[in-house]
């Protein structure tokens, strides 16, 4: 009986584990400040690519002018929320709604899309040769992932 017990015990040990630290991972990562996140994508970035000290300085860098950028911004997490409630709360919901609140969020995307595009081609030319082909098998894994 105990030679039954014991194998589905272990299986059901490490599914629930592996959905603990998942949510763990995930809630410090979705939960994090804006600060936290780009720590641990520089972390993330200089790890699986193995840049040097001077790249990592670099990086850095770029990611503190893109977080300057964007605390300088005013934080309206808490309005957006409330109007997006506000709509699904509503008893009429048409297309215009939803249009002109998705119109505002690309708005404030496109403030910094000319600034995200200088650091990503700064950040490419920070990278040697062989980086480079690494950051192309990591796309071309994640986007063969699904097949």
């Amino acid at each position: 009986m105990l030679k039954r017990i014991m194998p589905v015990a272990v299986v059901g040990f490490l599914v629930l584990s592996g959905i603990i630290f998942g949510g763990c991972i995930r809630k410090r990562i979705m939960c994090s400040t804006p600060e936290q996140r780009a720590e641990f994508v520089v972390k993330r970035i200089s790890s699986s690519l193995d840049l040097s000290k001077e790249q990592v300085e670099k990086l850095n860098k770029i990611k503190d002018e893109l977080l300057s950028r964007i605390k300088s911004r005013p934080n309206d997490r808490e309005a957006v929320h409330k109007e997006f409630i506000g709509m699904v709360k509503s008893d009429k919901l048409d297309k215009n709604m939803v249009e002109n609140f998705i119109n505002k969020r690309e708005e404030r995307m496109k403030e910094l899309k000319p600034l995200l595009i200088d650091k990503i081609v700064e950040f490419h030319y920070i990278l040697t040769p062989e980086q480079r082909n690494r950051v192309v098998e990591k796309f071309d894994k994640f986007y063969h992932y699904c097949d």
